[in-house]
């Protein structure tokens, strides 16, 4: 690999494994195990790579992005991973076309056939209306533009060679109506089993006539080499795993969901279309990238994006913040800032401020003294340091998550902003332990702590 360049889920888990991260499971696993076990081993730090899968001839790969670390890694030479994501986000590099797809074994299939005969989609939740791909990138050409739109998007198992599929988002939500203006049915490929960044690039918001694949290229620092699919000129990620071609049926809708998503509860979508899926392709010896949406995953990107688009921001208006933390499994809505001593009109600023993004519902300001990771440490800070009727903010009816149950039900959500900080209350110190001999103490702590 030239420059530490990630071209590929293969030489990422590699290079996983070459920094110890990546944990491969070679006891013989059934399918319907795999959500609670990824559930359960995700604490590890380390990425999860299942060798036998009962009933299959692939591998299945979770926990792909098990920490924030692992962004230093995709963006080596880089001090800063978040500033150098937001840079290279709003370039683009040409995607290279590449005309031998290499070790692909590509079969057709018909309404007889099975999809889940070869590939293991996961039921990740009890009350889950049927298996989903949630690692969908699904790519189709805008009949206008002639541009290929793509994006992450669920996909339901209906039966046999059908899933619904659901296109809510640009820019293939735009370019579903075109084809339905014109009575067309809408072809699509879809790939699993990318790189991070790859797949990353796929869920931002970008002007629907820069392809995606492009933007990806900008954030590896080299073009992206493609391959055209099987049965339409619509081109793909080289070296993506899985490639599933097909055609939407846009006016055969049906209910889709229950599916457990990201914020821990379910979600329905009244109707979506079905794609009816004709061919499929795969490398040897293929890896099925199995993403949890209640995950530590699913959780790295969406913190890990959102951390990179408001980090400079606030440090810039704000030079005495230290420190933003997203709280894990809060799906980027609830953040910790430590500060330097300042004034308590300049808390509220910054605290109006971090409350404007959308995707933050939970502000918290501590001292530099409190651990930002350290829950105990910040309801510590809150509960001794947090004077509600001065040093709580409530702003009603702002923007929020599409995925926040409140923004739902009301339509707009209620943001919670709290001032647990020291800074012009007369309080007492701090109580700190005395600190004894240091190599003493080391060593029995080292010999009798758990």
């Amino acid at each position: 690999m030239e420059k530490g360049i990630i071209r590929s889920l293969r030489e990422y888990l590699d290079l996983l494994k070459r920094e110890n991260l990546l944990i491969s499971i070679r006891d013989k696993v059934k399918k319907e195990a795999l959500p609670e076990i990824i559930q359960r081993l995700s604490r590890t730090g380390k990425a999860l790579l299942f060798e036998s899968l009962d009933g299959y001839d692939c591998r299945v790969v979770a926990n792909l992005v098990p920490s924030q670390k692992v962004f230093n890694l995709l963006f080596p030479g880089e001090n800063d991973p978040y500033s150098a994501f937001v840079e290279r986000s709003s370039g683009i590099l040409k995607k290279t076309f590449v005309q031998e797809r290499g070790d692909y074994i590509s079969i057709n299939v018909t309404e007889n056939d099975d999809v889940l005969t070869t590939i293991p989609i996961l039921k990740h939740y009890e009350s889950d209306s049927a298996p989903y791909i949630t690692t969908a990138i699904v790519s189709s050409y805008d009949p206008e533009t002639k541009v290929v739109g793509r994006g992450i998007h669920r996909m339901e198992y209906r039966g046999k060679n059908r899933f619904g599929i659901s296109l809510v988002n640009p820019p293939l939500a735009d370019i579903k109506e075109k084809y339905k203006l014109e009575n067309k049915k809408m072809p699509v490929s879809v790939s699993i089993g990318v790189d991070p960044l790859t797949f990353m690039a796929m869920a931002l918001k970008i002007p629907n006539n820069v392809d995606k694949i492009e933007v990806a290229g900008s954030l590896r620092g080299e073009s992206i080499a493609v391959i055209r699919s099987f049965d339409s000129d619509i081109d793909v990620p080289y070296g993506t795993e899985f490639i599933l071609e097909g055609v939407i049926h846009l006016e055969e809708e049906e209910k889709d969901g229950p599916l457990g998503e990201i914020s821990g509860y379910y979600m329905t979508i009244e109707r979506t279309p079905t794609v009816h899926i004709n061919r499929i392709s795969y490398r040897k010896d293929p890896i099925y990238h199995a993403l949890l949406p209640t995950s530590l995953e699913a959780d790295m990107y969406l913190t890990f994006v959102s951390k990179a688009h408001m980090e400079g921001n606030v440090k810039r208006l704000f030079p005495f913040v230290h420190e933003i933390v997203f709280l894990e499994r809060t799906f980027g809505s609830s953040i910790v800032i430590t500060t330097s001593p300042t004034e308590r009109k300049r808390i509220n600023n910054l605290l109006h401020f971090v409350l404007s993004f959308p995707m933050i519902k939970k502000a918290v300001i501590v001292d530099s003294d409190v651990d930002p990771y350290d829950l105990q440490e910040i309801e510590w800070a809150i509960v001794t340091r947090c004077f509600a009727k001065d040093d709580l903010i409530l702003l009603f009816s702002m923007q929020g998550q599409p995925i926040d149950p409140e923004a739902k039900i009301m339509g707009g959500v209620t943001k919670i902003g709290i001032n647990a900080t020291t800074y012009g209350k007369e309080m007492e110190g701090r109580a700190v332990v005395k600190k004894g001999e240091k190599e003493l103490v080391e060593s029995i702590v080292k010999k009798y702590g758990s």
